[in-house]
């Protein structure tokens, strides 16, 4: 312990001499953030009495408080009995055409903000949002529009495709950072498509398409799964009838599931996870030997459970008066998506929650990259944008990670797989050079996750919200 902060001291000093604080004659303000723990994310540590220099969205220094040096002008932000952190990134989530109008109580991405996500990856922009998205990103990333730093994929690549390769190109064309391919492509279409993604150098996430199975989307060389949830396919025997509808394929999915391991419903999650120990050992393996990284998304089983077991309770829960009214009147009306898709099988839920809760667990030990997302922002799920972070690394918690290991996959791994995606992944620990996304909050993160909830503020690409300004922010009238 006592040698990695030394160490880490020596390194940050070095930046600093090497960097510079300050160019000479710049006119650029600076943010000093002084007096702080910091929690880097290069280890599992904290070093105490820090101060972290901000110029120009960027990084600049870090290191002992007595021996950085504050122009004279900086803001000066006193983090004293305070932790400072990275920012933290969903890595999967959805823009909706309508966040910025009245459908929304407050604007999604400010929901991002106050919760500490500095960085969301759209996998997806939907319901008109397509022709939005890279007009957000640009006003999100000159400051015109508040937000977190916003990666995106095209429109979702549904299945069929008239024109797989076509619809690679204009996609790279167009500039979005990555393609996002479906459950219901064939597998044509998907040979296709990855192709033309590796000829054109644009990064593939998504569905492991039914046509392909896990071992077809590996050996084609797809870059990474959006969900464990896909991983559910692998090990149950279930045979989805391509000939209906979307709704139809997932509803028939539902109900073969229901039939046929109505028997494990009752077992708790160590016999499940002894029963079928081989079969999710299989398929850890088969991830780990490509290094492909998943995305989390456990929040969205943990909804369903709490959607059909105690739906009181959950439509009560105090975050849901930043959900679209349309959602709630739906769920109250019981014609919400997922109470019809589970409707008379509702005893499924929790063993899906219990099966993914297990694959999380047996994913992180075998050393499987795992970046946090909550598949957040359509307004028609029940997750609410920002506050699901939490929830996701409760979750994480609760099968097994540290709260560090659990952070690391919204910090570092994200950061890892957005260097794939784009060559650049400049975020996700406190060092100089970095982009200066960062969480200050009143008590240790590495201690307990929930510590990061209610930030005394937050800063995205060197822009500053105290906690007042977070609040005015998401205040509903």
């Amino acid at each position: 312990m006592r040698f990695e902060i030394k160490f880490y001291l020596l390194l940050s000093m070095a930046l600093l001499l090497g960097m510079g604080c300050f160019p000479a004659g710049s006119k650029e303000p600076v943010t000093a953030f002084v007096n702080v723990n910091l929690v880097p994310m290069i280890r599992d540590i904290i070093i105490p009495d820090q101060t972290v220099l901000i110029k120009g969205g960027r990084i600049t220094a870090a290191g002992p408080s007595e021996k950085i040096r504050i122009p004279r002008k900086a803001l000066v932000i006193d983090g004293a009995g305070a932790w400072l952190m990275p920012g933290l990134a969903d890595m999967h989530m959805h823009t909706q055409y309508d966040w910025l109008g009245p459908a929304w109580p407050v604007n999604p991405l400010k929901l991002y903000l106050a919760n500490g996500v500095t960085t969301i990856r759209c996998l997806g922009p939907l319901g008109g949002s397509e022709g939005l998205i890279l007009e957000w990103r640009e006003e999100i990333r000159n400051g015109k529009l508040p937000g977190p730093t916003l990666y995106t994929s095209g429109p979702v690549l549904f299945g069929p495709i008239q024109d797989p390769a076509g619809a690679i190109r204009e996609q790279k064309a167009q500039g979005f950072d990555l393609v996002k391919i479906y459950s219901y492509v064939s597998a044509q279409e998907f040979h296709e498509v990855m192709k033309e993604a590796k000829e054109t150098g644009i990064y593939t996430s998504g569905h492991i398409p039914f046509s392909v199975g896990l071992d077809g989307a590996l050996s084609e060389g797809m870059d990474e799964i959006a969900h464990i949830e896909e991983l559910d396919f692998e090990f149950l025997d279930l045979e989805p009838d391509m000939k209906q509808s979307r709704f139809a394929i997932f509803r028939g999915l539902v109900g073969q599931a229901a039939s046929k391991y109505n028997s494990d419903f009752d077992l708790e999650i160590r016999a499940l996870e002894e029963k079928y120990r081989e079969a999710i050992s299989e398929v850890v393996s088969k991830l780990n030997s490509k290094d492909i990284p998943i995305c989390t998304t456990l929040t969205v089983a943990e909804n369903i459970v709490n959607k059909l077991t105690d739906p009181q309770t959950f439509i009560s829960r105090p975050e849901n008066a930043y959900l679209p009214e349309a959602y709630l009147k739906i769920f109250r009306l019981g014609q919400e998506n997922h109470q019809v898709l589970f409707s008379g099988y509702e005893a499924l839920a929790p063993f899906k929650n219990n099966m993914e809760r297990i694959l999380a667990k047996e994913l992180k030990r075998a050393g499987v990259t795992l970046v946090l997302g909550t598949d957040s922002g359509t307004g028609g799920m029940g997750i609410v944008p920002g506050f699901s972070i939490h929830d996701e690394l409760r979750i994480l918690t609760e099968v097994g990670f540290t709260p560090y290991e659990a952070i690391k996959t919204g910090t570092v791994n994200a950061a890892k797989v957005v260097e794939k995606m784009t060559g650049r992944g400049d975020f996700g620990t406190i060092e100089a050079g970095k982009r200066a996304d960062l969480i200050m909050v009143r008590d240790n993160p590495l201690a307990n996750v929930s510590n990061i909830k209610n930030p005394l503020g937050v800063m995205a690409a060197g822009r500053w919200y105290s906690e007042e300004k977070l609040k005015n922010m998401i205040a509903i009238d």
